[in-house]
């Protein structure tokens, strides 16, 4: 059973003392012993909102976090909590979309067709031909992230999709955007993580369902000291194949 960490976060602005205080051996033997993993080695912990359905938070399941709720932000792997924000983050590598196609559930769900291309017509809305109403894709389209928590030095994935796919093009917007630095002018094309964002949830509801959704804030300039860091992470990240776990869960609400 995975346990919540009760470490407080750090206090923004604090990573260059953390930096100052890691013992120079760890810095002198940097990725030694890992020279041969892979690339098909780079599968990174999920950022992830706990539903009401989560196995996380379901009491005697494998996967139970204690101390979740409904709403807070997790780390899948660590058991990490969040809570419900505001979190920080840093986008260190955007990984563009990709549409997925999941199993029915009556046939066992999971991952079907992890690369749909473009333009399938699995990718396509359709609509029903006997009450004549819109059919959502068969495969789910998702965009994919690699950010820096710099709070909790964590690296981790974090997708978005469906309903949530408003604040992931919001997203986007923002990084492609010029950066404007008061008193030194523009950077027309900044790196992703020149700018930092605060991520949280608010709950959505439609006719029949409710469900957690993200909220996303930009928060200003990311400091130097965290974007020496990302830097660093891009390359060593962009040089993997990084594979980003679907788990049952995401079956179930692919329709969502």
């Amino acid at each position: 059973m995975a346990k919540s960490k009760t470490e407080v976060a750090a206090v923004p602005g604090e990573e260059t003392k953390a930096l100052a205080a890691i013992p120079a051996d760890l810095v002198q033997h940097a990725g030694q012993g890992t020279q041969n993993l892979g690339k098909e080695d780079a599968r990174p912990p999920r950022l992830m909102i706990c539903q009401s359905g989560s196995p996380q938070r379901k009491p005697d399941d494998p996967k139970e976090i204690e101390g979740l709720r409904e709403l807070d932000l997790f780390n899948d792997l660590t058991g990490e909590i969040y809570g419900r924000g505001p979190l920080r983050f840093v986008v260190v590598l955007c990984l563009g979309a990709r549409h997925i196609e999941f199993n029915p559930m009556e046939d066992g769900g999971g991952v079907k067709d992890y690369d749909v291309k473009p333009g399938d017509p699995r990718t396509q809305f359709t609509t029903d031909q006997a009450s004549g109403e819109r059919v959502k894709p068969v495969a789910t389209k998702f965009y994919d992230y690699v950010v820096w928590l710099p709070d909790y030095s964590d690296v981790v994935a974090l997708s978005m999709k469906s309903t949530q796919l408003k604040v992931a093009m919001r997203l986007n917007g923002l990084l492609m955007s010029a950066l404007k630095i008061p008193g030194a002018g523009v950077v027309p094309n900044p790196p992703s993580w020149a700018r930092t964002f605060e991520l949280g949830t608010a709950m959505e509801k439609d006719a029949q369902y409710s469900w957690g959704n993200f909220t996303l804030k930009s928060v200003g300039i990311t400091e130097e000291e965290t974007r020496s860091i990302c830097a660093g992470l891009a390359q060593q990240w962009s040089q993997k194949n990084i594979i980003i776990e679907r788990d049952q869960e995401e079956a179930e609400n692919s329709g969502m």
